[in-house]
């Protein structure tokens, strides 16, 4: 490798551990309570849905270990609902996606399809506690 090549090579790295540091500093300090710009808004809305999409994977699971602890008798239920899990995603996909193309002439799109998602993600892990511990 030559001197200068390197230097170029040694230059871009630098760049790039700006940018890094730029964007994990503007992420640090984007204070979510107090959001106001679009993309602030937008952001916090994704980082909620995030956390929500995490607390769904993980009912979903231990939804799944009861149906498993369960025996025999609850096979064809877990087979079944794993039918509607994947069902569940897909109009939950859909639907938003219509929700987004309602408001596509805005920039309210984002902030109306991720609350699209994350409503639907509440509502089924309701539906999942449910399916296991009926009241």
């Amino acid at each position: 490798m030559t001197s200068r090549a390197f230097a170029s090579l040694c230059r871009a790295l630098l760049a790039a551990m700006v940018a890094f540091a730029a964007s994990a500093a503007s992420a640090a300090a984007l204070d979510c309570k107090n959001a106001m710009s679009t993309p602030d808004m937008n952001e916090c809305a994704a980082i909620e849905l995030k956390g929500v999409e995490a607390k769904l994977n993980e009912v979903y699971r231990q939804t799944l270990k009861t149906l498993d602890a369960e025996g025999k008798e609850s096979v064809e239920a877990k087979q079944k609902l794993i039918t509607a899990q994947r069902a569940w995603v897909k109009f939950r996909e859909a639907d938003c996606a219509a929700v987004y193309q309602r408001n596509a002439g805005g920039t309210i799109r984002t902030l109306m399809h991720i609350g699209c998602m994350q409503g639907h993600a509440e509502t089924r892990m309701k539906a999942l506690k449910e399916f296991v511990e009926p009241d």
